[in-house]
């Protein structure tokens, strides 16, 4: 289940813009503002992405994003 919840942030986070913005400044109201309830381990994953993401710039971001997805195994939408 953890890949799952995970890689569901992970697209979302690609998808919406503001969504990851809202991630990047407080993750756990963001993820409860959407609808996500996560496990503490699942936040504790979330949290060491956005420590990972807040050590990047601009469209590194949305890449690294990209590539964190392709690991939990998610296919961004609009990538083949």
């Amino acid at each position: 289940m953890r890949n799952e919840m995970v890689g569901a942030v992970v697209r979302r986070a690609i998808e919406h813009p503001e969504f990851r913005t809202a991630l990047m400044e407080d993750p756990e109201l963001a993820l409860h503002s959407h609808g996500f309830a996560l496990e503490s381990s699942d936040l504790a994953e979330i949290q060491k992405i956005q420590r990972t993401l807040g050590e990047k710039d601009g469209a590194d971001v949305e890449q690294e994003l990209v590539t964190i997805a392709e690991e939990y195994g998610i296919q961004p939408a609009g990538k083949n």
